[in-house]
């Protein structure tokens, strides 16, 4: 510290005084020599000599009183403000940074490095790294601080590389997240087979959506929607409505409907769409609730009117294409004698008698609205229950036809007879115990929108029992 003292060219007394008690290691001597206070003192270099003896006393913030005192007095001199700004880097909490701020103005290099250890204490990174650009970029070669300055530049720029990687990779986060959530919000929007789709993909639904739909076309197109004809009268507007939205509204007795269909085929592994994304019963429920908007609100009767028009011409036919789309089995004869040499084979390999049975078969072929494995099944088990009954030699007979029932209505018809005596009625049927024979035939039949029936035939043969199946598209 005694070699960084040097004597100006015209020195007071005092100051010689002053140094000497330095030399002799007595600061506190040589503040009384010079006699002054810096705050009232008003020779630059006297505040300078001054905050030289408090900088070698340890005094930190009494020397930078004094060399800002200094700086203050003689603007044009920067030994003071090069001094308060070096000094002022061993303790930047005691230095002041508007101060800083006025002596980085004047050039002084060392300023720009204290401001930028404030910045830094105060966590204010951007700052900082200013600073120590501007610090590094004016300060001369052996300027104290220049190896430190390098390294916090260099820690504060990997700093803000990482800093900037992990935000990088956080936004990328943020947006697969995102884009994962609309995917996945999409999907859950468009996921779902239309019911056609799912009829195609699962025979084994036809028999829930033929129920669904025979009693949204009895129900609703024919005994509620239908009344929509009437609109155009104005007395009739009260009976419309009613007839629409009570018991219960139209739209909302179709919206239920489909659910129980989504239901029926959630449980055998179809997801059907949303109903408003399903072109049959969407448009459906959509034209129902804008004719219940009108006949609440009020409106135009035109409007009713292209309503009605629409049931007629869109929303039946629509339907009824639906059952059109439900499995078919062909039978012929080729493929009946496969199912009776089956039972055949079944029946021999328990020991029991066969009877060859006669075969009745209407055209070529007949086609069944039912699953080929179903309607396979039923006749299985109508055979062996003929086979069974049948006394060694007697007869039976495998039918199988088209006929029209009472409503004359066009069926599909299955029925195998026997010769044994004794009758079987249809209450005996629906009383037996479901998995086996008949009550196997009763339930399949049922199932696939069809019905059993007992029969008596003329002799040899005593009665016949078998199953019959709507034609597809044959109203419910």
């Amino acid at each position: 510290m005694r070699a960084r003292i040097v004597p100006a060219a015209h020195i007071e007394p005092a100051e010689v005084q002053a140094l000497s008690r330095l030399t002799e290691d007595r600061p506190e001597a040589a503040l009384v020599s010079l006699g002054a206070d810096c705050a009232r003192e008003q020779s630059a270099r006297v505040c300078v000599a001054l905050g030289e003896v408090h900088e070698y006393a340890g005094e930190i913030p009494a020397a930078l009183a004094c060399y800002q005192a200094a700086f203050a007095a003689d603007e044009s001199s920067l030994v003071a403000a090069t001094r308060y700004a070096r000094l002022a880097a061993r303790a930047p909490s005691a230095a002041d940074p508007a101060e800083l701020e006025r002596i980085s103005t004047r050039g002084v290099a060392a300023a720009n490095w204290t401001l930028a250890r404030i910045a830094l204490a105060g966590g204010r990174t951007d700052e900082a790294l200013l600073q120590i650009d501007r610090f590094l970029d004016s300060a001369a070669a052996g300027e104290p601080g220049i190896p430190e300055a390098r390294a916090a530049r260099a820690r504060m720029l990997r700093a803000n590389d990482d800093a900037a990687r992990i935000r990088s990779r956080q936004r990328l986060a943020a947006a697969g997240i995102g884009a994962l959530a609309l995917l996945v919000l999409l999907l859950a929007w468009l996921r779902g087979k239309s019911v056609a789709r799912a009829l195609a993909r699962r025979p084994r639904l036809y028999p829930a959506v033929a129920r669904t739909v025979g009693s949204l076309r009895h129900d609703v197109l024919k005994h509620r929607a239908s009344v929509l004809s009437a609109a155009a009268e104005p007395s009739a507007r009260e009976e419309v409505a009613r007839a629409l939205l009570l018991p219960e509204p139209a739209s909302t007795a179709v919206a239920r409907a489909y659910e129980r269909l989504r239901e029926d085929a959630r449980a055998q592994g179809v997801l059907l769409r949303r109903l408003s994304r399903e072109p049959v019963f969407g448009p459906l429920v959509s034209d129902l609730l804008a004719a219940e908007r009108i006949l609440r609100r009020g409106g135009k009767t035109a409007s009713l009117v292209r309503i009605d028009g629409r049931m007629h011409e869109v929303h039946g036919p629509r339907l009824a294409t639906l059952l059109k789309q439900g499995p078919r089995t062909l039978v012929d004869a080729s493929s009946l004698s496969d199912w009776i040499h089956g039972v055949e084979a079944e029946v021999r390999r328990g020991g029991a008698g066969w009877t060859a049975p006669s075969v009745l078969l209407q055209g070529m072929a007949v086609e069944f609205p039912v699953e080929r494995e179903a309607l396979a099944t039923i006749f299985a088990n109508l055979l062996r229950n003929a086979q069974a009954a049948a006394a060694p030699g007697g007869r039976v007979l495998v039918r199988l036809g088209e006929e029209r029932d009472a409503a004359g209505r066009s069926v599909h018809v299955l029925l195998v007879g026997d010769s044994a005596p004794g009758d079987i009625t249809l209450e005996e049927i629906e009383s037996r115990e479901s998995g086996r024979g008949l009550a196997i035939v009763r339930d399949l039949t049922r199932e696939w929108a069809g019905h059993v029936v007992v029969r008596s035939e003329e002799p040899p043969l005593r009665k016949a029992v078998g199953a019959c199946f709507p034609s597809q598209g044959a109203s419910a």
